[in-house]
């Protein structure tokens, strides 16, 4: 409350100062961000300038785009200028909204404000046309699409720009791929100053357990996937159970002990059976938890993923881990090779570099309680510029699906009749595809959209709107596109919404719902729901059960119609607690995510930091790392080793110092009744020796450094390489532990840091052996190739 009071004000002091601008000439109004940035250099903050920047571009957008925000556009922009999520209902103009706080926010002259759309085709729409604006008062606007094929100078314009227009993807990769060079002149993703993010729900909440990947090289391929597959697919319902939100699977000790007698093995959990049980959990995984149709399709022989917010095909990207494979294997298409991990990043991860954050989307009311606790966001409601129109039908519950999907029918027939759009939407593609068939089957002409007609979507929604005019969709969040009705429409009611089932939560529903009536036009929406649902059959009380059999009966002997509505009022509230339990289930699942991604977040940050600093070349960090990576190679050495010899010393030289040092010299240097300290002394002396004369081979200062930077980063990255493939594994095997009453999250952050120390000790003893078994080719044009050991 009293967050709207201040904003109210704010809003008046805009209004007040507005008619100045509005007298102004293009040529001086273009002029007043000089002016406001002098304003601010002169010691005014951007909140005393802030009525008079959204004034201004209030007025340039009425100028520019012919468009005057309404006064509760300019209330979601200042929500998102101090960093909220505004709720801003469908057609009600986002887009518009973001120039004000985007504006002001570019003001104070520091880069790295973006605003971060769903794909490449909303980024460049928006960039383009609310860019006109921005350029118009004379801010650089960069528009971020297809900048994997743009050279490192277009990128660095782009990042270089006050203003940003990309997505989230195309953000994430290219910070990663700064974080792969080994310059820091090559790193153009500098600034994380503000930014808003456009249907921040689906990026934050439906897209956060995806995370982003680079891939390198692949790894030698296992030969176990095939093998699991067959012994998965040999199993009985008794063999396996599942966890109660259906994430997880595992074997019951029937399964466990089929297990053992298929592979001819007494310990599947055993050392050395390590790999064949983790095969063995991600063909349970593929087989009993990944859904064709609803998580992948496969298309030509390839597994393709589905975008779990609008059902879009994610052409390149894979599940990490294996479990990609061993779909491949499921489907029985050839299995692609598993790949290195060479970075990655979780979208909580990414955002929460920003120094400030906000959002927009049609639906986020309902998880305002997740968005506070994880991202520290509140979310403001604006209101509509007209009232909503739109009549939401109580649900329609059937007993069976088949009633359900020809009650459905009718309902489009009723809504053909009345020369209205229909859109209808399902929960998967399989059942978008099969409900086409039905659709076909009673001549209804129809256009479909899901993972299979993407190419078309522009087309298919820009005709949803016509009266008569069917549309069968698996989602239409995420989209960024309306579905503009014509007069015709309007007249004739609007908008006729028809779910086929409700979805896995109450938001998911909202933004269905919110397509029809947008802007105060007419429109209806209404869920056809059956006893036979998956969301009921899965999440619903034993009575709900019984209740569907006696009801079926009761249907077979004649005794009930089929097309009978199911009125018992406690079935709504089963429905509202089946949403809520799978919710439930998803926050938890993005609380682990977020757990998991926090360990590993700081440990990428510790890299990176050290990376860049590595990478500045400052000689005297260069020469500590150095003097440290000595001192803690022998230490570990003399410490570990439980039993010195003149042997094992040897050895040591030979193989990380100095293959054709004397080994009478260490002999006589270490003798057979050495202890630890002398040894130890003997090593640092041989060591500093032999990395002054390593260096002494560099005439040119420069070359040497250079020498230093390159050993020091490639040992960095070829650990952190190992370590980010060993926290994948290890996550997907601690999820295990839980049944042995720990937690999951905790056992990952004992390993994981444990197995940090062991990296950095690899790191050093990389760096060491590089920098002195590490040989030097001279070329004629006086460079120098490394032959690294």
């Amino acid at each position: 409350m009293l967050r709207m009071r201040k904003y109210q004000r704010i809003i008046k002091k805009i209004y007040r100062v507005l008619p100045k601008y509005a007298e102004m000439t293009d040529e001086r109004l273009k002029e007043q961000t000089s002016v406001l940035r002098e304003e601010l250099l002169q010691g005014k903050t951007l909140i005393d300038i802030l009525p008079n920047a959204f004034a201004i571009v209030i007025e340039a957008d009425k100028r520019v785009l012919g468009l005057m925000p309404y006064d509760v556009q300019v209330l979601g922009g200042l929500a998102l200028f101090f960093g909220n999520i505004a709720e801003i209902k469908t057609g009600e103009g986002k887009t518009l909204v973001a120039t004000m706080p985007l504006y002001a926010r570019a003001l104070l002259g520091e880069k790295g404000n973006y605003l971060i759309t769903a794909n490449e085709y909303l980024a460049e729409r928006d960039g383009q046309a609310m860019g006109r604006v921005f350029e118009w008062l004379n801010l650089s606007v960069g528009v971020g699409v297809g900048t994997e094929d743009q050279d490192f100078e277009t990128k660095k314009r782009l990042y270089n720009s006050d203003i940003i227009y990309t997505t989230h993807s195309k953000l994430g990769f290219d910070y990663l791929f700064d974080n792969l060079g080994s310059e820091l002149a090559e790193q153009v993703v500098s600034k994380f100053n503000f930014a808003i993010i456009d249907e921040i729900d689906a990026v934050l909440l439906d897209g956060a357990q995806t995370a982003l990947v680079i891939s390198g090289s692949p790894k030698v391929q296992s030969n176990y996937y095939q093998i699991s597959d067959w012994f998965v697919k040999s199993l009985t319902e008794e063999d396996y159970e599942y966890s109660d939100d259906k994430r997880k699977v595992w074997l019951t000790k029937a399964g466990l002990t089929k297990l053992e007698q298929y592979f001819d093995i007494k310990d599947i959990y055993s050392e050395q059976y390590v790999d064949l049980y983790r095969h063995i959990v991600l063909a349970l995984q593929a087989n009993y938890l990944k859904q064709n149709g609803k998580d992948y399709v496969v298309e030509s022989g390839k597994v393709l993923l589905l975008d779990v917010v609008n059902g879009r095909i994610m052409p390149g990207v894979k599940m990490q881990g294996g479990i990609h494979q061993a779909i491949e294997t499921k489907e029985s298409v050839e299995v692609t090779s598993e790949t290195k991990t060479l970075g990655t990043i979780s979208y909580q991860s990414l955002f929460k570099k920003f120094t400030r954050l906000s959002g927009m989307t049609g639906t986020a009311k309902t998880d305002e309680k997740e968005f506070m606790e994880t991202y520290h966001l509140k979310v403001i409601e604006i209101p509509t510029n007209i009232p909503t129109q739109r009549e939401d039908k109580k649900d329609k519950i059937y007993v069976s699906n088949q009633t359900k999907i020809e009650e459905s029918l009718e309902a489009v027939r009723e809504g053909i009749r009345e020369q209205r759009p229909v859109l209808i939407e399902t929960g998967s593609v399989s059942m978008s595809n099969l409900y086409s068939l039905v659709l076909l089957q009673n001549k209804i002409p129809h256009n479909l959209l899901n993972a299979k007609t993407v190419a078309r979507e522009q087309q298919i929604i820009s005709d949803a709107g016509r009266e008569n005019s069917v549309t069968l969709a698996t989602s239409m969040a995420g989209r960024g596109t309306d579905i503009k009705l014509t007069s015709e429409a309007k007249q004739h009611g609007g908008l006729k919404v028809i779910g086929t089932e409700r979805m896995t939560s109450k938001r998911i529903d909202n933004q269905l719902r919110g397509r029809a009536g947008r802007q105060g036009e007419p429109g209806e929406s209404v869920f056809f729901v059956s006893l036979e649902d998956k969301m009921i059959v899965e999440n619903s009380p034993h009575w709900v059960r019984q209740t569907r059999q006696r009801l079926a009966k009761r249907v077979t002997e004649g005794k009930r119609p089929a097309t009978d509505q199911v009125n018992i009022r406690r079935l709504k509230r089963v429905m509202d607690k089946a949403q809520k339990k799978f919710g439930n289930a998803e926050v938890q699942s993005r609380k682990n995510t977020l757990a998991y991604d926090t360990i590993l977040s700081g440990q990428r940050t510790r890299i990176y930091a050290a990376r860049n600093k590595v990478m500045s070349e400052d000689e005297t960090y260069l020469e500590k790392i150095m003097s440290q990576c000595v001192n803690r190679v022998v230490t570990n050495f003399v410490g570990e080793t439980t039993n010195l010899t003149v042997e094992s010393v040897a050895d040591f030289v030979f193989n990380n110092m100095k293959s054709d040092y004397p080994l009478e010299d260490i002999e006589r240097r270490v003798g057979r009744d050495s202890k630890k300290k002398q040894i130890y002394e003997f090593l640092i002396q041989l060591s500093s020796y032999l990395l002054v004369q390593s260096l002494k081979r560099f005439n040119d200062g420069a070359q040497a450094r250079y020498f230093k930077k390159v050993v020091i980063l490639r040992a960095i990255d070829g650990s952190w390489i190992d370590q980010l493939e060993y926290l994948q594994q290890l996550k997907n095997i601690v999820n295990g532990r839980g049944m042995a009453q720990h937690k999951p999250v905790n056992e990952f952050g004992r390993e994981a840091r444990r197995h940090f120390f062991k990296m950095e000790d690899q790191i050093f003893l990389d760096i060491y052996r590089s920098l002195l078994l590490s040989e030097l080719k001279a070329k004629p044009d006086g460079s120098i190739d490394i032959e690294f050991p």
